[in-house]
């Protein structure tokens, strides 16, 4: 009688531990929404889901680069067309100060104006990002790209090198522009110095358009603007290249992070209707299981004498 008064007696206290476990476990999944809350619940569905949200913090991270990439070539190409509407106005001082009728008080007036163009177009290839990075100095980033040297002429004091990000787990794309490539590498001299001796023409009294040094120096003048555009145009097709490319892998990575988390959702998501169904079911059970327990707590053979 004994025995079996503890065997009962142990089958109720282990039948009301399971069931407040039961309860319990499903009232975490109802406040996680998750059916998965331990590797152990579903070994396979878990392999799953790490898979998923390992692969998604992968591709969140090529959006992050392809964003941050976006960012950083819309900034180049702000900075390289504010360069082309300055050659623009370079251009017309170059044209209409070799006109043969011009005073030198008129000359001198268009080469102050072509002076503070040419420190605008310094200061433009000098830009900096929002981290006070150049933009344009290669990976010499803390190195202002345009200085001059002990002559008083322009030169390029950046790096040759270029920065690659990826974009995908097979892609990269380089990031950045270096000011050697669009203001140095072209036949002619360079937009800078060439305009700084145009400058020096324009000043020069003893010069005048019909003067063989004048009308060299405005011809050098004009082949550099066109070399420079040429260039910098070049370039800024390049970004826009880039922008198009970056727009289709961002797309792609976007619906990548989505399908991730359908897989996710669909793996490891709690359906509410049947939790709830099956808490209502384990509640009573406990809620019997708890009755019983009490009833069988309190047997005892002196209840029957």
């Amino acid at each position: 009688m004994r025995v079996s008064m503890m065997n009962l007696y142990s089958n109720n206290l282990h039948s009301l531990q399971k069931s407040t476990f039961d309860i319990s476990k499903l009232n975490e999944m109802m406040s996680t929404g998750k059916s998965i809350l331990r590797p152990s619940d579903d070994p396979i569905g878990s392999v799953k889901v790490i898979g998923s949200q390992r692969d998604m913090a992968a591709t969140n991270q090529y959006l992050e680069n392809t964003e941050s990439l976006s960012t950083s070539f819309d900034r180049s190409e702000t900075y390289m067309s504010s360069m082309v509407e300055l050659q623009g106005r370079m251009r017309e001082i170059t044209i209409s100060a070799s006109n043969g009728s011009l005073s030198p008080e008129d000359r001198s007036a268009y080469a102050a104006e072509m002076n503070e163009l040419l420190e605008t177009f310094v200061d433009t290839v000098n830009a900096k990002d929002e981290a006070g990075n150049y933009l344009f100095s290669g990976n010499k980033t803390d190195t202002a790209p345009i200085g001059k040297d002990a002559d008083g002429n322009y030169v390029y004091q950046g790096d040759s090198n270029t920065r690659e990000v990826q974009t995908s787990g097979s892609s990269w794309m380089t990031a950045n522009s270096t000011a050697a490539d669009f203001l140095f590498s072209n036949a002619s001299a360079d937009i800078l110095n060439q305009t700084k001796d145009f400058i020096a023409a324009l000043e020069d009294p003893a010069l005048a358009p019909g003067d063989a040094a004048f009308d060299q120096v405005a011809i050098d003048m004009q082949t550099s603007l066109d070399d420079s555009l040429n260039s910098i145009s070049s370039a800024i097709t390049d970004i826009g290249g880039k922008q198009n490319t970056l727009s289709l892998v961002q797309s792609s990575h976007e619906e990548r992070v989505l399908f991730n988390k359908e897989v996710i959702g669909e793996t490891e998501g709690l359906d509410y209707a049947q939790a709830t169904a099956e808490f209502n079911v384990k509640l009573t059970a406990l809620k019997v299981t708890q009755q019983t327990f009490v009833q069988v707590s309190q047997l005892s053979l002196f209840n029957h004498l």
